[in-house]
């Protein structure tokens, strides 16, 4: 199979896959603000928040296992990637049993000294945390075996995978809620969720594949070196992804009330949504980098650095236009009134998205050649401009302050990250600005004309019309539309 035909399969099924996993996300989300409220709900997102440094703990070992099994595996290596994935699953829950200690200490001593919790929330909140540790280590486990299957290029098992589990979420919490349980029954919800993906993804990955089998007797140093080679540098990166992103609630829980998280998780999920499509095409590009560069085709992989960049900002920038345009529209329809503050919080977050789409695909193929380490200065210098400015402004005024700041932190990224990556490509910085920036540019105005001359429905459906023919006549090249078309159609070549 060709590179642009694993790209393009893969992130076909990345982008079913992601869809469907997101309208469950939705579906839960106004479940829960609609019928515990938003002061519960908000409480409940804070929580999530602080059990959600498992996947910044993982994504660094994980991402790791991903870029070697697909490099083991087009060599014929098969010892090699047991040795890794056993390596990998022990270090997971050696990680986990250490965050899980940290957050009952801080759930049992200082959770209500550091957060902004109402009283008679509180105890709910501790249950919910006690409830939700066993998760930390469920969901270390799954992460890693999906990394696994994400590294035999199995995106639609992984895809799958993550379906299933917000379906289960979705219905158990459905069921927990009419049932009275609150807050702590949607906590075991999740962890009901958790076990039941856990026995799948391991059925699917492990018996499932003969090559594979879990046993610590495989584990050795030298796989350990291996990963935590790469996985140093990919978990400062996640680190510093975390502060810039994640940590908002955590910063809204300690100077604002759980009510604020709650409007701000509603923008946060229209930005979640834009954001994946992003990851369609990036998150594609770890193991075929990974096969080029063990391949040593240097040639091929310049190609697909300019045009992954390019691609990017051409299939999302003008989404982004239109998201911009009819935030207020979309968050009516979805919440109803009350949720005015969302709005602007949505719009100050896909203000920044337009930066990182230009880098996006860049930073993931960083990670298939081994050199994301020549962008940390960066993201640190990027992560601490967003933190002091999102503590500085939370204070002033409130919780368009950490959003700001995450603009600030973006643009930084943008504007740093790119010279670095052509560089590593050999691609000069100038033809990556006008092909990926510059030439789109006129297309994406002329959507935001059209819907300002037509603020309906009717404006978005022409704008959309008017720019998918432009994209396909001057910005897309004929053999990367051939080679998409003849996926939709299913032949082959």
């Amino acid at each position: 199979m060709t590179v642009r035909k694993k790209i393009f399969r893969n992130t076909l099924v990345n982008s079913s896959g992601k869809l469907l996993s997101f309208a469950l996300q939705i579906f839960i989300v106004t479940y829960l603000i609609k019928t515990l409220g938003t002061e519960s709900y908000g409480v409940f997102v804070l929580v999530l928040a602080l059990v959600a440094g498992t996947n910044l703990l993982e994504s660094g070992f994980g991402l790791s296992v991903t870029k070697y099994v697909a490099e083991y595996k087009a060599r014929g290596d098969s010892e090699s990637i047991l040795k890794i994935v056993n390596t990998n699953m022990l270090v997971a829950t050696a990680i986990g049993a250490g965050f899980a200690a940290v957050l009952i200490v801080i759930n049992e001593f200082f959770l209500q000294r550091i957060f902004n919790i109402p009283g008679q929330l509180l105890n709910d909140a501790r249950m919910l945390v006690r409830v939700l540790v066993p998760l930390v280590m469920i969901e270390l486990w799954c992460v890693s075996l999906v990394r696994v299957a994400e590294g035999y290029q199995h995106f639609a098992l992984a895809r799958g995978m993550e379906i299933v589990r917000w379906l289960m979420r979705a219905v158990f919490s459905y069921i927990a809620v009419k049932a009275g349980f609150g807050l702590v029954g949607v906590g075991a919800a999740y962890l009901i969720a958790g076990f039941i993906a856990l026995a799948v993804i391991y059925f699917s990955v492990i018996v499932r594949n003969p090559e594979l089998r879990l046993s610590p007797s495989m584990c050795d140093r030298g796989s350990f070196k291996t990963i935590f080679g790469s996985s140093a540098w990919l978990f400062l990166s996640k680190l510093f992804a975390f502060l810039s992103y994640r940590i908002n609630v955590i910063v809204l829980g300690i100077f604002l009330p759980v009510e604020a998280i709650t409007f701000y998780n509603v923008a946060f999920k229209v930005y979640e949504f834009l954001h994946y499509g992003l990851s369609l095409v990036a998150s594609t590009l770890v193991p075929v980098v990974s096969e080029l560069e063990a391949a040593m085709d240097k040639r091929r992989i310049a190609m697909l650095f300019e045009r992954a960049t390019r691609y990017s900002v051409v299939l999302l920038w003008p989404v982004f236009m239109l998201a911009y345009i009819y935030t207020d529209d979309v968050i009516a329809l979805w919440m109803g009134q009350g949720f005015e503050s969302s709005v602007m919080l949505a719009r100050l977050f896909i203000v920044s998205i337009f930066a990182v789409a230009v880098v996006s695909s860049g930073g993931e193929m960083m990670v298939g050649v081994n050199r994301l380490k020549e962008l940390l200065k960066f993201n640190a210098a990027a992560t601490a401009v967003n933190m002091s400015v999102s503590i500085y402004l939370v204070q002033r005024i409130g919780a368009p302050g950490v959003v700001i700041g995450t603009v600030a932190g973006s643009y930084l990224i943008a504007m740093t990250y790119l010279p670095v990556m052509a560089k590593a490509f050999n691609v000069r910085v100038r033809d990556v600005i006008v092909n990926a920036v510059i030439k789109p540019m006129p297309a994406v105005a002329l959507v935001g004309l059209i819907t300002f001359w037509l603020p309906s429905i009717a404006g978005a459906v022409a704008a959309t019309v008017v720019y998918v023919a432009l994209a396909l006549l001057f910005l897309i090249e004929r053999e990367d539309r051939e080679v998409a078309l003849m996926i939709i159609k299913g032949q082959r070549r």
